[in-house]
């Protein structure tokens, strides 16, 4: 098989920079924008999604209609502080100089360190500017990160958090509108559902969103996917 291009993709729904920008495999649910965002392994990309300059290490999944501003970089890898050093020689035979023959030759007992899990961000989920987002976090729906923030708990959803390490600021909504936006989910319905919704009143777009749904007029979402791994789709 040949490496996909970029115009290959785009007809697809997926709009990149340059293929060379995935490394390992992703998984994307057209349409999707990621511009210079480097991605090793990525589970799900959702649907209108932008990725706007950034590393992807290891995340479980983005969801739809997530903003991510420019030097983000989520799910990197981790070092111990207990050791004797914070270096991964200690438990890796295979550390990047195999090629020196003193470290060819380097042995190690020490067992690797258990990798926490994959990050997984929820759907509406606004990442400021130069944000960290450490592995084992998850990030509730409608939450937003602040620029610079470094996260490493998880995130309830519809919180604004902000500081290293990333504290709650504030709620975007209160607690009767958060629950019912979780119930309602807008992002799984088309946008043809969601024309005409009056988007800038959250309290108005829920009565008609509630709405259109007793009446059956909310249409679900189909789940096309488009799988790469190592720059072919598979």
């Amino acid at each position: 098989m040949s490496k996909v291009t970029k115009k290959e993709l785009a007809a697809m729904g997926v709009y990149i920079d340059d293929v060379n920008y995935l490394i390992q495999k992703v998984l994307f649910e057209p349409p999707v924008r990621s511009r210079n965002t480097t991605i090793h392994s990525a589970g799900v990309i959702g649907a209108y999604t932008n990725l706007r300059g950034g590393v992807i290490r290891n995340v479980k999944s983005i969801g739809r209609f997530c903003n991510l501003a420019p030097g983000f970089t989520i799910g990197m890898g981790e070092h111990p502080v207990h050791y004797l050093s914070t270096h991964d020689f200690q438990y890796s035979e295979t550390f990047g100089f195999g090629s020196w023959q003193e470290a060819k030759n380097f042995k190690t007992t020490v067992p690797r360190i258990k990798s926490k899990p994959s990050p997984v961000i929820g759907n509406d989920v606004w990442i400021g500017a130069n944000v960290t987002i450490l592995k084992g976090v998850t990030i509730g729906d409608g939450a937003i990160i602040a620029a610079g923030a470094v996260v490493n708990k998880d995130v309830e959803p519809y919180a604004i958090v902000g500081g290293v390490p990333a504290k709650r600021i504030k709620y975007r909504f209160d607690k009767e509108i958060r629950e019912k936006l979780l119930e309602i989910k807008w992002w799984n319905y088309t946008l043809e559902s969601l024309e005409g919704i009056q988007f800038d009143d959250v309290e108005v777009a829920l009565k008609q969103l509630e709405e259109r749904k007793e009446k059956g007029l909310l249409v679900e979402r189909k789940k096309p996917r488009v799988k790469i791994v190592k720059g072919e789709i598979v």
